[in-house]
């Protein structure tokens, strides 16, 4: 036996176990056969993987600099322009082919902005200075509705981009952090003190007023 171990980190890998069903009690979570292919990668020049989310039959794959998509449980073959016209039957294929979405977007390395409701799904790309929304439309950047400037500038300057959607008011609600105090003024006893101000910008998208 090799004892010979090495610890190797990917990254922009993917590594799926055995299969788990809390109906019939099967709980294989711990087995990871090395006779078959149990690992999909993604392309690591778009950065590592930060995020996945399972929407239906389809695994949203959120990078650092790209979004992709993979079929969950089945493959589809494409024509030459992109159309599906079957799918694969092998009962082998856990996560099939990875297609990006359009545009040079990511969630940067900020997946606590990441939220969702309904079919959308709306994270941060600190990199990018962007505010985005993924919907059956693609990609959309929605910081772009009156709020370019103030996200180019002040979203790359963040050390947590938190996000929330609210569902009572209909919308996705982000508070960016830039880890900097800021100093300020406040009134004790009649004696002006200086205090020290945490630096939040929390900000709302409504879906209704598209701004």
């Amino acid at each position: 036996a090799d004892e010979e171990y090495n610890l190797r980190v990917r990254k922009n890998a993917m590594i799926y176990s055995g299969i788990f069903n809390a109906k019939t009690k099967v709980n294989n979570t711990n087995q990871f056969p090395i006779g078959e292919n149990i690992t999909k990668a993604v392309d690591i020049a778009n950065g590592s993987i930060q995020k996945l989310f399972a929407e239906d039959t389809n695994l949203i794959i959120f990078q650092e600099n790209k979004v992709n998509k993979a079929l969950i449980d089945k493959d589809a073959i494409y024509t030459a322009e992109g159309t599906p016209i079957q799918v694969a039957s092998d009962p082998n294929v856990i996560i099939g082919q990875i297609v990006p979405f359009s545009g040079k977007y990511g969630i940067s390395e900020n997946p606590e902005s990441f939220a969702f409701y309904g079919n959308r799904k709306y994270f941060a790309d600190k990199n990018r200075g962007s505010i985005l929304r993924l919907s059956q439309d693609g990609i959309t950047p929605i910081s772009d509705a009156g709020m370019r400037d103030f996200f180019k500038d002040n979203l790359p300057l963040a050390s947590r981009v938190y996000g929330m959607y609210d569902e009572s008011k209909n919308k996705y609600v982000v508070s960016i952090y830039n880890g900097v105090s800021r100093a300020g003024l406040v009134m004790r006893n009649s004696i002006t003190e200086p205090c020290q101000e945490v630096g939040y910008s929390t900000l709302s998208f409504d879906e209704m007023s598209k701004g």
